[in-house]
């Protein structure tokens, strides 16, 4: 059989030599205060693999480009299923890469003919040369674009830390190595959309993470589908950005999540619970109810009733009344902000020992006052994840030891996008179309999350839990337990 055959057929060129330049790949680990020398890190061949064949050669032939089996490793790479399935210039950009790695390796002659005659097959077609540099780095460096400086600097850089202290693990246990080079910007939409470009053509680079903010994450989504790389979106809520492309991935808490925590906490304190909803006129407010509901019945938890008032109402005493009357074990707000002042302002009155439940609206920070005290003791369920158990315990304890501060908000969107990439990356992908596949397996199984292509976190952690204390909204945890 020809070489051209057992191949798949060479669709086109030969490789170019790569200067991956013009950014900055900061260390994964911050300076840790004097103390024990820390053990030894793994070596490589103590390392773990991706998990298919392809995954594992590849990571040999970047971590040991000059080992005595490159040259073998080459070939086998050449010619694996996973390879042969890639699309004609991602094929022929992997096949071309691996010929000339195992080429400058130390291979045994007849090793050297077939190498000669895959890199030979390649050469009269032209090549993409964002191809090759990908080809060359894999999924091994992360573009990574949020603002580290001005107003919302601290965004950006716990961010970052959270998905260090991701990519740290990944790293101590498994190969290849991952590296993130950071680009600041400035939470400027422009200015991120012109360094996400350096990443993907100057960089090659295949999977892009940012912004923090929803106006500047859509040109980096419509930068990133033009030339076939993936974008993850850590806290973005427009949920338009879905429909940029299907390589566009969220780390999103929409209504059916917050929904099933509610539920699911309603349903922990007794298998008899009922909820009364009182809720604004809105389409997302309706959305919100629709998935409230719809948990509820999943988690076996009675909805007695639900009152919708108009977004602007000011009396909500009759309503309140209605409600009361079916005696339900809690009463659930959904509205905006406003709605909720004027609900917590006349429950002292209507509903003195209503247990209110809720979401961001509840949040004390934008009510007045009486609203607060009226609301004193509601449970809020965030649009931000809390990890949960032994996840973290170690995440908090590593990060506190890292950077001598605890974990924000969104050290914990940064640390979930890091597993989730990890996760992906362990597989065994090596391509961008591989890691598309690889992320669809990880969205929530709903029509909302197929939709938006949200992301479930790989360890356990639920929309976050906050209780009104004093007029500040405190960590359920942390809120001290009634007499």
């Amino acid at each position: 059989m020809r070489l051209a055959d057992r191949l798949g057929g060479a669709a086109v060129c030969a490789a170019v030599a790569i200067c991956l330049s013009a950014g900055t790949a900061l260390p994964l680990r911050a300076e840790k205060a004097p103390g024990p020398a820390p053990p030894s890190p793994p070596t490589i061949s103590d390392r773990h693999y991706p998990l298919n064949r392809a995954g594992e050669l590849k990571a040999r032939l970047l971590e040991r480009p000059k080992d005595s089996a490159a040259a073998a490793w080459a070939l086998e790479y050449a010619a694996t299923p996973e390879v042969s399935r890639l699309d004609p210039m991602a094929r022929a950009a992997e096949r071309s890469w691996a010929a000339r790695l195992g080429l400058a390796a130390t291979p045994t002659d007849e090793e050297r003919g077939l190498l000669q005659g895959i890199a030979d097959s390649m050469g009269n077609c032209p090549l993409d040369s964002v191809a090759i540099k990908r080809a060359a780095q894999g999924l091994t460096r992360i573009g990574i674009v949020v603002p580290l400086s001005g107003r919302y600097e601290r965004f950006g850089k716990t961010f970052v830390n959270g998905l260090r202290v991701a990519m740290e693990e990944h790293n101590r246990e498994w190969s290849p190595t991952l590296n993130l080079i950071l680009h600041d910007s400035e939470a400027d939409p422009l200015v991120g959309a012109r360094k996400s470009r350096w990443l993907l053509r100057d960089h090659g680079v295949s999977l892009l993470v940012g912004e923090i903010f929803s106006a500047n994450t859509a040109p980096l989504a419509a930068a990133t589908q033009v030339l076939g790389a993936i974008l993850i979106s850590p806290s973005a809520t427009n949920e338009r950005l879905a429909i940029l492309g299907d390589g566009v991935f969220q780390l999103h808490i929409g209504p059916t999540a917050t929904a099933a925590a509610l539920a699911r906490q309603m349903a922990g304190e007794s298998p008899h619970s009922s909820i009364g909803i009182l809720a604004a006129r809105t389409p997302d407010d309706s959305a919100q109810v629709k998935a409230v509901v719809k948990a509820s019945d999943f988690s076996a938890v009675r909805v007695l009733g639900v009152e919708w008032v108009a977004e602007n109402a000011a009396d909500m005493t009759k309503p309140l009344q209605r409600l009361r009357d079916k005696r339900p074990s809690a009463l659930v707000l959904v509205g905006s902000p406003r709605m909720v002042s004027n609900v917590g302002a006349q429950l002292r009155s209507a509903w003195p020992d209503a247990r209110v439940l809720g979401f961001q609206s509840l949040d004390p920070e934008g009510l007045n006052s009486e609203a607060r005290a009226g609301l004193e003791g509601a449970t809020i369920f965030m649009a931000d994840y809390a990890l949960e158990g032994a996840p973290r315990d170690s995440f908090q304890t590593r990060y506190k030891r890292s950077y001598r501060e605890p974990p924000t908000r969104m050290s914990v969107r940064g640390y979930l996008t890091g597993l989730a990439i990890n996760r992906a990356i362990e597989s065994g992908c090596v391509t961008a179309s591989q890691l598309r596949q690889a992320l669809r397996s990880q969205v929530y199984e709903t029509d909302e999350g197929r939709t938006l292509r949200a992301l479930r976190p790989v360890v356990p952690a639920f929309p976050e839990r906050l209780v009104i204390r004093k007029g500040k909204a405190v960590p359920l945890e942390d809120a001290p337990v009634e007499p």
